[in-house]
């Protein structure tokens, strides 16, 4: 794993960001040990500040708690938005973290690079304790906890099946709502021009449909196939329009 931080060079582009700031410890071994925490045994800051005592990671020896949240915190940190880009490309703040998906993406970008398709999805992530009242709401939980305070993470990646970019809601942001700023954002981001947009069901609205449609951006959403009169008429009624990847699954274990 630290040869593909290296070689992705998240290390080089966190220095980077890094260089006008002074910190009394090494914050990307700090991020480096929360995302190899994650990877592994995926558990809080403090769970993460445990775990690494049963290892040798090279250079998060010393890493402590508070150096941990800290590492976070300047991540999460607003930034000043790039002068060459007025404020009304942006939806929302802009932080530490998407400044570095940015150098990170043009640092593997080239004269034939373009992002012909996307992948996005969601998911909720729920958190327990003090903190968190910006994102911090109650919403659908897909982990089953519909008790505690979480916020909606979503993920886009390229058909390469690398990461793009992270954005987040609060918890009780639907997924329909978030499809349109994302691909908003991800234009005056990364400079993109016209790109397939790939999603699941979970995404499908008539105004989310209504709007891409009227941008003229293509779209491939996941849907039940025989619960939707069009899929059912159009499509299922005509063999030979159609090929099952997998047959329809017998019981729950079944994919």
């Amino acid at each position: 794993f630290q040869r593909l931080w290296q070689e992705l060079g998240i290390a080089e582009v966190i220095q980077k960001v890094l260089a006008d700031r002074r910190f009394t410890f090494d914050v990307e071994r700090a991020i480096f040990l929360t995302v190899l925490h994650r990877l592994m045994d995926p558990g809080s800051d403090r769970a993460a500040e445990k775990w690494k005592q049963d290892f040798r990671i090279e250079g998060a020896e010393g890493i402590e708690l508070h150096q941990l949240y800290r590492a976070m915190g300047w991540l999460g940190e607003e930034i000043t938005m790039p002068s060459s880009r007025g404020k009304a490309a942006w939806s929302g703040r802009r932080t530490t973290k998407d400044r570095i998906e940015e150098l990170l993406f043009a640092r593997r970008r080239d004269l034939f690079t373009s992002l012909s398709v996307l992948f996005f999805d969601t998911t909720s992530i729920y958190f327990e304790g003090e903190g968190g009242e910006s994102l911090g709401k109650r919403g659908h939980s897909k982990d089953h906890r519909p008790d505690l305070n979480q916020m909606v993470v979503g993920a886009v990646i390229d058909n390469k099946g690398k990461p793009v970019c992270c954005e987040m809601w609060p918890g009780n942001t639907t997924d329909v709502k978030t499809l349109i700023p994302v691909i908003d954002r991800v234009r005056s981001r990364f400079n993109t021009g016209q790109f397939c947009i790939v999603a699941d069901r979970g995404i499908i609205s008539a105004d989310n449909v209504k709007e891409l449609e009227e941008r003229e951006i293509p779209y491939i959403f996941g849907t039940r196939m025989r619960k939707v009169k069009e899929i059912r008429e159009d499509i299922l009624s005509y063999p030979g329009r159609y090929r099952e990847i997998r047959p329809e699954g017998s019981s729950s274990k079944d994919p």
